[in-house]
């Protein structure tokens, strides 16, 4: 992930926090993931659900 992209999500995640949501560190290794080209949304989802 570049800079720029670790950036906008360190930004978005704290836009969400100022929301009122709660952030995980499991959350916020999905979504590098996913910026990253790691996992796709489809992988990421069948993880979350069997947590």
């Amino acid at each position: 992930m570049s800079e720029k992209q670790y950036r906008a999500l360190k930004d978005a995640l704290a836009s969400t926090r100022m929301e009122g949501y709660t952030i995980t560190v499991h959350t916020e290794k999905d979504c590098a993931r996913l910026l990253s080209g790691e996992a796709t949304t489809e992988e990421i989802v069948r993880e979350i659900l069997a947590r």
